[in-house]
């Protein structure tokens, strides 16, 4: 996978491309609730910015993902945590959180991927360090 910068408007968006396509497909309406997401406006990410983005991902995943079966890819669990490490700003995770749910809720249908993405970035991103926790 190619690197953004940490917190980065490209690691935010590639991060929702990401959770658009978990469930093996592309779904408009999913398209559609990121493009009405406020975290979208927020970081200004666009239609043109979001589509180079998704390809961008897309060519990434084809080149780093495990197969499941013949007709779908899987990010690899180890890849997927350093595409969460790319976000840092707990601020920026908690809207990434909420957006990234309302793209799984738009269509209707929560897949299990879907539910897996969620799960893997909760838990990445409400680890705390040691000493964080005890200021």
């Amino acid at each position: 996978m190619r690197h953004y910068e940490t917190d980065s408007r490209p690691a935010a968006a590639r991060l929702l491309a990401l959770t658009v396509l978990a469930d093996g497909g592309l779904d408009r309406n999913e398209v559609d609730a990121l493009m009405e997401a406020d975290l979208a406006r927020r970081l200004g990410i666009g239609s043109v910015e979001f589509e180079r983005i998704l390809r961008e991902y897309c060519d990434d995943l084809l080149a780093s993902a495990h197969y499941l079966d013949g007709m779908r890819l899987k990010v690899a669990d180890e890849v997927l945590d350093l595409l969460l490490e790319d976000i840092a700003d707990p601020v920026l995770q908690q809207a990434l959180l909420r957006t990234m749910q309302d793209i799984v809720s738009a269509d209707g249908v929560e897949t299990s991927a879907e539910v897996d993405v969620l799960a893997r970035a909760l838990e990445k991103w409400s680890r705390r360090p040691l000493a964080r926790a005890l200021n």
